[in-house]
């Protein structure tokens, strides 16, 4: 009978197998025009990739780490009316979601190890994956049966990602674009002060839309995120690690939902 082994020798074993550079599968694809298209005029902390993964529904999931801030993120993008966000527990972490979201014959990037704060006991699954170099990249993913979304959860104009939240804002019904949105801050100092994560979600059913995530460092806010999302289609993002002041921005638009939360 196989020994067990406790969580700190597991982690151990697994922290010293063999590192591969990348996984051999298919870098994940997108519709040409259909991706979200990150901008450049305004300085953002470099987004290090640890993994990058394709589903059979469509849904584009990157999990990353800041460069200088050293935060953790976790973007989702989908196309309305065809899918809809897998990692849907918001208070699971980035590695519990990872583990979640994949099966077993993915690996896990060795950088995902340490993003559970000291103590955190290790996750059983662990003991049947195993461990490699980022970035993983990985393309026709099954959707996960385990998920709280399913095959044929899809989103539309009106729905939200999470509730409880601290704003919610929705378009026009029946007519998405018939309510404009004004340009619009979310500042965590609003919703208790310093949080360790900044959730945001935003759909376009409209015109133009522009995602952009902040955190405060040093009595100034430094930009972590910032991406076009295309006409019909959405993004939901989870940025954090460690207690910040923070702020989500929205610029004005038509037809948009823009749902978030601070949190821990």
């Amino acid at each position: 009978m196989a020994r067990v082994l406790s969580g700190r020798a597991l982690l151990a074993v697994l922290v010293v197998l063999p590192t591969l550079t990348a996984w051999n599968a298919a870098p994940a694809s997108a519709a040409a025009g259909s991706g979200p298209v990150a901008y450049d005029d305004e300085q953002v902390d470099r987004d290090v990739e640890l993994a990058r993964l394709g589903y059979r529904n469509g849904v584009r999931v990157v999990f990353s780490r800041d460069e200088l801030s050293g935060d953790w993120g976790l973007r989702q993008d989908g196309e309305m009316g065809r899918n809809a966000p897998l990692a849907y527990d918001d208070k699971q972490s980035m590695l519990q979601a990872y583990l979640t979201i994949t099966p077993r014959s993915v690996p896990v990037p060795r950088a995902l190890l340490s993003e559970p704060p000291a103590g955190t006991p290790t996750p059983p699954e662990l003991a049947y994956r195993s461990i490699v170099a980022s970035p993983v990249v990985a393309d026709d993913l099954a959707v996960p049966t385990s998920s709280a979304m399913s095959t044929t959860a899809v989103r539309t104009c009106w729905d939200l990602y999470w509730d409880p939240y601290n704003w919610a804002e929705l378009p026009g019904y029946p007519n998405p674009a018939s309510v404009w949105h004004p340009a619009k801050t979310y500042y965590s100092s609003d919703f208790g002060g310093m949080k360790m994560y900044s959730y945001s979600y935003l759909a376009n059913c409209g015109g133009d839309a522009r995602h952009r995530i902040y955190y405060k460092s040093a009595g100034s806010y430094y930009k972590h995120h910032d991406y076009a999302v295309a006409y019909a289609h959405w993004q939901a993002v989870k940025k954090g690690s460690v207690h910040r002041y923070r702020k989500v921005h929205y610029d004005g638009n038509s037809g948009d939902t823009r749902n978030g939360k601070y949190y821990g």
